[in-house]
């Protein structure tokens, strides 16, 4: 590309097929003053293998891998961990389900001179048009997106480094795109929608993965609290974000010989935050921390002598203690190395090196 650009372009797990597509549609743009780089979060070590060895066949694209397979995606980190060393004059974050349009860095060259952020909309390919190898012209669409939809955009680095980068609490999806276009236009930014050219088609894919069937950690009430956070960013007044330490740090594992507690409790509402509530005095600490199903959940007979003594038990589901456990891990722990696994329908376990 002509321009001084660092394409940044996070993934989990995309199948390697839309990867190939994609990658392939923007390598041929590149040239010696531009740079593609791949962080993978956390995709099973054998796809990540599989990842690095698809992207040896392209020329001029960088891939990181990041060891967070039992860990929330949180795409505003993949984005930070490129953009707190990016040296280029403009930053570029793009989605890895994406094919290019042919001409895009040629067409795209001077709108760069006017130092502005600039975001694209996107066109969606169904389904049975997605497992096509067509042009990107041939390519048929079933809809284009509008103004809200912010995923894909160009930045002058240094306005987007003066607003602290993205906003890392935003965990799992739905947010952050948006939360930095705001934040830009607070800080007197010009922000420009390019809504007259398509330079960007969506592959179709699942979205299994946004799913407590996934196997990687998921809570489905995380993409409402990132709505109202977001919402509290349009009335609000903040500029920059990440106000508690570096940006862009994958959490790394303690000694293993530092000091260990286990703690194991029943899936009841004051079990499970009682225990949370008391992790503070573990920093420091490994923590192995286990929530199973109370064994008295479905006994009849003792449900009815409870009633009598009005001694209620206030049991909660495993679906439940997923999401307490990983909302109090956004809160309170999301800078400490962390592997959450949900077990089976009876048991949620988290192995915390608590900073």
């Amino acid at each position: 590309m002509s321009s001084n650009l660092t394409i940044v372009i996070p993934n989990r797990n995309r199948d390697l097929k839309t990867v190939r597509r994609s990658i392939a549609s923007i390598v041929s743009q590149l040239d010696h003053v531009s740079r593609l780089v791949v962080v993978d979060y956390g995709s099973e070590p054998s796809y990540q293998i599989a990842l690095g060895n698809l992207l040896k066949t392209f020329d001029n694209v960088v891939l990181f891998l990041c060891a967070t397979q039992g860990q929330l995606w949180n795409k505003s980190r993949c984005i930070n961990m490129v953009l707190k060393s990016c040296t280029t004059s403009h930053f570029m974050v793009s989605d890895m389900d994406m094919i290019w349009h042919p001409n895009f860095s040629q067409e795209v060259a001077s709108l760069l001179k006017q130092e502005k952020t600039i975001y694209f909309p996107v066109g969606f390919m169904p389904e049975i048009e997605s497992e096509k190898d067509k042009s990107f012209d041939e390519f048929e669409i079933k809809g284009v997106s509008g103004v809200e939809a912010t995923g894909i955009t160009i930045f002058p680095t240094a306005h987007i480094k003066s607003i602290g980068g993205f906003d890392e609490f935003y965990h799992g999806w739905g947010g952050e795109d948006t939360d930095v276009h705001l934040r830009l236009q607070r800080g007197g930014y010009d922000v420009e929608f390019i809504k007259d050219s398509l330079y960007f088609k969506h592959q179709w894919h699942s979205k299994m993965y946004r799913s407590v069937k996934s196997k990687y950690p998921f809570a489905e009430t995380l993409e409402l609290i990132n709505g109202q956070y977001l919402n509290r960013v349009k009335k609000g007044i903040a500029v920059k974000a990440n106000h508690l330490g570096e940006v862009g740090v994958v959490p790394e594992p303690y000694d293993l010989n530092m000091p260990e507690v286990s703690i194991d409790v029943y899936a009841t509402r004051d079990q499970v935050l009682s225990a949370l509530y008391y992790m503070d005095n573990y920093k420091g600490y490994r923590v192995f921390f286990k929530v199973r199903l109370h064994p008295e959940r479905k006994d009849i007979v003792k449900k009815i002598k409870r009633k009598l003594k009005n001694k209620s038990i206030n049991f909660i589901s495993i679906l439940e203690v997923n999401n307490i456990v990983l909302e109090w891990i956004v809160f309170k722990a999301r800078d400490s190395y962390y592997d959450f696994k949900l077990i089976g329908e009876n048991t949620v376990a988290l192995e915390l090196h608590y900073r």
